[in-house]
């Protein structure tokens, strides 16, 4: 399934970038996400807990951030395995300078097997678009607060 937008973050391009890369942001901003740790550079192991509809489970799995090019763009590739489902992400962020600070463009797309892939497509599109809304908002937040700092 496809996944692209755009949302407006009151905090310039390098704060955004920070937030949107930092392991520490991402624990904190991430719907679900319990853990990251390092394995290698850009690169952790994650575990994400999700409760909604079918998508309900913890999943293990990892993260990698790559072609960083701060603190204008990169790419995020995740992998993860749960309760008898899988899930492949791939999405590619721009951040450029727009009032009121940033502007974030991303779009990718996602994979899904197993007991995911026989929900449908229109369900796991919502919940997709559903926990992304949340992500992006949660780190302009927090973006915000830093900027402000």
């Amino acid at each position: 399934m496809e996944l692209k937008n755009q949302v407006t973050m009151a905090a310039p391009p390098e704060v955004v970038y920070a937030a949107l890369t930092s392991p520490e942001s991402l624990v904190e901003t991430m719907p679900g996400l319990k853990q990251l740790t390092a394995v290698g550079p850009g690169k952790y192991d994650a575990v994400l807990e999700l409760g909604i509809s079918a998508v309900r489970g913890r999943y293990a799995g990892t993260m990698e951030i790559r072609d960083p090019n701060p603190p204008r763009s990169y790419r995020l590739e995740m992998d993860g395995k749960g309760p008898g489902a899988f899930v492949h992400v791939a999405l590619s962020v721009a951040i450029e300078p727009a009032p009121p600070g940033s502007l974030v463009q991303y779009q990718g797309e996602a994979q899904v097997g197993g007991t995911l892939a026989g929900i449908g497509q229109r369900v796991m599109g919502g919940v997709s678009q559903m926990l992304l809304s949340q992500f992006f908002s949660a780190v302009g937040r927090a973006a915000e607060r830093q900027a402000k700092a």
